[in-house]
């Protein structure tokens, strides 16, 4: 049986082009894994769906909303029921800079940090059983800042505390987590240098390295928080 990928959050790309949920699910697709779009819209993840079964994978969309438990639980339930166990969880999280803090209202406060932190936390929580159940699995979440001007950095760091707890916890299970975002490039002297990724720059190299992390050869890796930087 072929393995299942699971993109949460599939239409918070930056278009249908370069869109860094799409790139990942048809570099996954090309690897071949099956995949499943899961997001609020689910017809944010239509056009996606059909380029994953131009590869010869089977796609599926189902509407979620990663801040419920109980949406959160049924869409992972109709995922395992059509297409198998997932054995990869790809969590695309908006985490574009949410402006000066004094200036913030609680409820911009909440939209931007503590509901896409819920987001990743309930769809992690999600997948650990049907993973089990798979003897293991890749949980994968990217920081997306594709075509914003600045990151939330309180979103990057709380991610990446989420990641280490991850890997450490989840470690006998046979489950690694990593995290991906964007930077600028370092020189020899460690020295940041030079641009930021453009969003399908960064789009396309996510993809890559999404590819990679599912791969076999990133067996023994965990707790990685990767810095994806313009070329």
């Amino acid at each position: 049986m072929s393995q299942v990928a699971i993109i949460a959050g599939a239409g918070a790309g930056a278009g249908a082009g370069t869109d860094t949920a799409a790139e990942a699910a048809r570099a996954l697709a090309a690897d071949g894994l099956d995949v499943a779009l899961l997001d609020a819209d689910a017809s944010a993840g239509a056009a996606t769906a059909a380029q994953v079964e131009s590869l010869g994978r089977r796609a599926m969309t189902v509407r979620t909303d990663w801040t419920d438990t109980a949406s959160a639980g049924a869409a992972i339930e109709q995922v395992c029921a059509h297409l198998g166990d997932p054995s990869v969880l790809l969590s695309v999280v908006p985490a574009a800079g949410p402006g000066q803090l004094p200036a913030l209202s609680p409820q911009q406060w909440t939209d931007t940090t503590a509901v896409p932190l819920r987001a990743v936390f309930l769809a992690c929580q999600a997948v650990l059983d049907p993973m089990a159940r798979n003897g293991g699995g890749r949980l994968i979440t990217i920081a997306d800042t594709a075509g914003a001007e600045t990151e939330n950095a309180t979103v990057r760091s709380a991610l990446e505390g989420l990641t280490r707890t991850l890997a450490l916890e989840l470690a006998p299970l046979g489950i690694t987590a990593h995290l991906l975002t964007a930077s600028r490039p370092v020189d020899q002297l460690g020295t940041r240098a030079g641009r930021m990724p453009t969003a399908a720059e960064f789009s396309r190299q996510a993809a890559r390295t999404v590819t990679m992390l599912t791969g076999a050869t990133a067996d023994s890796l965990s707790g990685q928080a990767l810095r994806v930087g313009a070329l």
